[in-house]
C-alpha cells in the first residue's frame, strides 16, 4: 500500500468501493501488525451498514493518537460514505 498517496474525498461510493476501501485500511493494518484494527475488518463484505459503522468506530478509537493518519483518514471515507449503503 502507497502510503504517500492523496486521498480524494468522494462521497459517491458504493458498497463495493465502500468494502474495497476498508480492504485495503484492513491489509494496511495487517502489514503494519495492528491485529485489533485487521479483525474488525475481516470479513466485512455484505454486512449491514450498521455493523459497519460500529467495525469502523472501533477501529478509529483503536487508532487514535497512534499517528496512522491514512488509515484514519481511509476509514473516515468509509464512514461519510455509509449512508449510500
Amino acid at each position: 500500500m502507497d502510503l504517500d498517496k492523496t486521498i480524494e474525498l468522494v462521497t459517491t461510493l458504493d458498497r463495493a468501493a465502500v468494502e474495497a476501501k476498508l480492504e485495503e485500511v484492513r491489509q494496511g493494518a495487517e502489514s503494519m501488525l495492528l491485529a485489533d484494527v485487521a479483525q474488525q475488518l475481516t470479513g466485512i463484505a455484505g454486512k449491514s451498514r450498521e455493523d459497519l459503522g460500529k467495525r469502523i468506530q472501533a477501529c478509529l478509537i483503536a487508532l487514535e493518537g497512534s499517528g496512522q493518519k491514512r488509515l484514519i483518514t481511509m476509514l473516515e471515507l468509509a464512514e461519510i460514505n455509509l449512508p449510500n449503503l
